[in-house]
This record gives C-alpha cells, structure tokens and sequence, in this order.
C-alpha cells in the first residue's frame, strides 16, 4: 500500500483520545472510495460486536478513517481533497454501517458538518478551513442545535467572542481535533458559526452519552466556560446580511447521511441473517430442511425484508443524484428549488428510518431463539437505528411533508429571531 510518512506536525491534543485518534500514515487518496470503504468496514467487523457490548469510542477506526483519506473525500481536489461526489460519501457510510453503526454515524456527521465552511459561503473565503483539514486529515466533530436559545456569544474586547454556556447532543465533538460551534451573535439578531479546536481552553467534555444504541458515536453534552473564539475562527457568511435560519442545503446533506445509516444497517442485518439461516437449522424449521435458508417460509419472510431494503435503496440512490445536481449549480438555486430538494431529502429520511424500523427487529423471525443470544447481538441493528431515528421524531417529518405536499406550498425554514422593531 502506498503511503506518505510525511503528515504536518499539529499542536498538542485535548488528550490522550484525541492523540490516538492521528493518523500515522496517510495512504494516497484511494480511485475506489466506496471499494476502499468495504475494505474498512472489513477491519472494523472484527470486534465491532465487542466494542458494541462494552460502548467503546471507535477510537482506532476512526484513525484508520483519517489515515485513508476518506475524512476528505468531499473536498474539492483544488483545496487539497480528494474530490469524490456526494454518492462516495453517502455509500462508503452505508459500507461501514453494514457492519459499524457507531462509526458509520461518526463518519456521516463529519461529511456534513466538515462541509459547514462551503455551506456558509459558496465564494471560496473559507478555502484556509477546507485546505488545513484536508492537510491535518481532521475529524470534525459539531456544536451546533439551532434550538439553544440561551447559547449567546459576548464581544471580546480585543476581537472575536467569548462563549459560556452548555449544548448537547455533540456527535463526533469528543473525538474530534476540530469542531463547528453555531451560537447567536450578541446583537441577538443573527447566529455566529465558528470553527474551534477541541483543546482550547474552557471546554469541558462530560462522559454522559450512554444510549441503547449508537454506544460509540460520542454525542456527549460539552460545556463552555468563557471559551475564546478568535476572530479568525469564525466562518464568512455570504448568504444575506447575516445567518438567522439554518444554513442552505445543510439539512438535506444530513438527511443522506442518515439515510445511509439506516439503509446500511438494515441491509447489514440482513446480510447477517442470511449467513446465520445457511450456517444452521434453528429450531421449528419446516421439515425436511437441512438447514433454515432452506425452510419456504423463511424463505418468503426474507425475499419480503430484501425487496423493502431494495426499495429504500434505489430512493436513496436517485436523491444522492438530486442533491449532488443541487450543489454543483448552488449559486443558482432559486428557493422553490431548495424547498423541494427539502422535502425530498426529508422524506428520504422518513423511508429509510421506516424501513430500517420495520426490518432490523424482524430479523429475529429469521435467526429463532439462538438469534437472542448475547453474544450474536443481532439486536444492534434495531438499537443503532431506533438510537438514530429518536433524535428527529418520524411523525413530526411526516407532519411537515404531508403539510407540504397537500398544500402544495414551499419548505421554507423561517428566520429563528424575530424583529422587535
């Protein structure tokens, strides 16, 4: 394999996690990112049920992710990235969450969040972003919850803000060399999004995240205590006069991502499955079988999970196509277009968490009693996935896509701050 064993010296790390996070090669940008993908989610299928079991951060995973290249996979190749399309990024998710829900979502927040600085300004002023991650090969971790209303930056008198105050729900910040931190202006009028280090000073990490699945994609709570954002850090805005919704398309990228998470999951569980029913008879199979793949109702309950997972996966192949079309013509987008992309995208999300939902606890109609055993944890699929799908309720995405395409009127994200005036 070819390597370069020259990565730029960094400064020191938050701690001992973060430091064994660094890659210690950087592998030429691979022609297949997909291909190399599956070669990764190879290496991590080894003690994935373990790390599962004991809610291990996936802390050499994520190096290897960094020592592929594949963290800068969505960079232009002009700031020093590795040029692959939005349909790389979102299957070499789905790859990994074949086998790897945790760090399958650690990797899809990092796409969509590392693209923060592009998002903010389609003008190239914060190129200096993109170029030092992509020669540091960072993980990117995110600060951002649009509904923290209490998250307010103060003026520093010698330039930039300060920052006091605690958010949750930070996917990928613990782990991170760097982070997005979105806070609101202290005009109060508009939001500021910054780019930080994870080492700087004031930032405490609480070891608080504990859920029932997704055990390793650190989302721990993070608090700020008077933390210094220098004016340099904070990412030109070029939308308007200044960010007071969320940034353009940054939801739809999110919702591909999730979606590749769930599709992933659900096809990995079927994958699984369908090894466990050819490996063996389980008990109450249809006579004369010799092992259950061969038991006709096994046979049709499986054929019916396949064409749902099928199904789920062509939308999601066919929107990749939509959004990827949106963000090579985004100066042009007008706001119907960014509506529908929205609802697009949105109810990508929905199928996918439906199917996903629906599929992965099934699989146990499949694998029989010996399929509940601890050690075989099949249940990590519908864990992962119920853990994922919890933090945007289906029923309120179906709400917004019935409201809309009922009505036939527009998505529109309304501005977070209203004018006192």
């Amino acid at each position: 394999m070819n390597a370069i064993n020259t990565l730029s010296p960094v400064t020191a790390a938050r701690n001992a996690l973060v430091a064994a996070t660094r890659p210690q090669i950087a592998e030429v940008y691979p022609e297949d990112w997909v291909a190399r993908a599956r070669e990764l989610a190879a290496e991590f299928q080894v003690d994935a049920i373990d790390r599962d079991h004991e809610g291990k951060r996936p802390v050499n995973q994520i190096r290897r992710l960094r020592e592929s290249g594949l963290v800068s996979l969505l960079y232009p190749k002009a700031l020093g990235g590795g040029g692959g399309t939005l349909q790389d990024a979102a299957n070499s998710v789905l790859e990994i969450a074949k086998v790897d829900g945790s760090t399958a979502a650690l990797l899809g927040f990092h796409f969509y969040n590392s693209l923060v600085p592009l998002l903010a300004d389609y003008t190239d002023k914060n190129a200096d972003f993109v170029k030092r991650s992509t020669q540091l090969r960072w993980l990117w971790g995110n600060v951002t919850q649009y509904v923290n209303k209490d998250f307010v930056a103060q003026h520093h008198p010698e330039g930039g803000f300060t920052i006091s105050g605690i958010k949750k729900w930070n996917t990928g910040a613990p782990l991170a060399e760097i982070t997005t931190v979105l806070a609101i202006h202290p005009d109060r009028d508009r939001y500021i999004y910054s780019v930080i280090p994870t080492n700087r000073e004031g930032l405490t990490f609480h070891d608080d995240w504990n859920p029932i699945g997704l055990r390793g994609a650190d989302s721990g709570t993070i608090e700020f205590d008077n933390v210094r954002i220098q004016p340099e850090e904070v990412l030109h805005w070029s939308h308007g006069p200044g960010q007071t919704g969320p940034l353009p398309l940054w939801a739809s990228f999110g919702a591909i991502f999730y979606s590749a998470v769930f599709i992933g999951r659900t096809l990995g569980a079927l994958e699984r499955v369908r090894d466990y029913t050819l490996s063996g008879r389980r008990q109450g199979t249809f006579a004369g079988a010799v092992v259950s793949a061969d038991d006709p109702f096994i046979q049709a309950e499986f054929g019916q999970y396949w064409v749902e997972a099928q199904a789920a996966r062509a939308y999601f192949e066919t929107t990749i196509q939509t959004v990827q079309a949106a963000w090579e013509r985004r100066r042009e987008l007008t706001d119907d277009e960014r509506s529908k992309i929205a609802i697009e995208t949105l109810s990508l999300r929905t199928f996918a968490s439906r199917t996903a939902l629906e599929i992965t606890p099934r699989i146990f109609e499949l694998a029989g009693g010996r399929g509940t055993a601890w050690a075989a944890d099949f249940d990590q699929y519908w864990r992962d996935a119920r853990t994922l799908s919890s933090h945007d309720p289906e029923v309120l995405a179906r709400r917004v896509i019935g409201q809309h395409t009922l009505h036939g009127t527009s998505l529109v994200f309304p501005t977070h701050f209203k004018n006192e005036n």
